[in-house]
């Protein structure tokens, strides 16, 4: 699968819309309707995307990839009870090998006093490729995520790299997600 999306991006000659649809899928979490993500993606909501049919078209590749699931629902129309529509809604697969590595397309930068923003590296999609590529299915806490909460964590309290790791640890072990040795 990861093959088939890194020849996938290799095609796109701008690669912030699809990045930009994958971060705010991640954001979401849940299932987000084909409306909601047009509104927010697109060009009243100041997205990436001028039109529908290119949005819908990297939907449908993407989960032909394996990478969003698609799901239809019957929903009662609001202006008349007997009247149903049918809705398109999306979410990011937990399953693909790239969702533990979406917020790695971003640069998490410091702006203000304790005010963090993000922004989309450069040549996104080949960062994910490469952060998914080189990924270890043996260490669950490889991943950008962990890093960022590292520098995150490092910066607030202002300790070093190896109390960045004992609180962390400290903290698994209270949750009972490690045993402490």
């Amino acid at each position: 699968m990861l093959d088939e999306f890194a020849r996938y991006t290799a095609l796109q000659r701008d690669q912030m819309p699809l990045a930009m649809l994958l971060v705010y899928l991640k954001r979401k979490g849940g299932f987000v309707q084909l409306n909601q993500i047009w509104r927010e993606l697109g060009p009243t909501g100041g997205g990436p995307f001028w039109n529908q049919t290119t949005l819908i078209n990297k939907l449908d590749k993407l989960e032909r990839l394996g990478v969003v699931v698609m799901e239809k629902r019957i929903l009662p129309s609001p202006r008349a009870e007997a009247k149903k529509k049918t809705n398109t809604f999306y979410r990011l697969s937990p399953a693909t090998p790239l969702y533990p590595y979406i917020y790695g397309m971003l640069k998490i930068y410091k702006e203000e006093q304790d005010r963090y923003s993000s922004q989309l590296v450069d040549k996104p999609l080949d960062h994910l490729c490469r952060l998914a590529g080189r990924s270890n299915a043996s260490d669950p806490l490889i991943g950008r995520e962990l890093e960022v909460a590292k520098e995150l964590i490092s910066e607030v309290f202002s300790v070093g790299g190896d109390e960045v790791r004992m609180m962390i640890k400290e903290r698994m072990v209270r949750k009972g997600m490690i045993r402490d040795r």
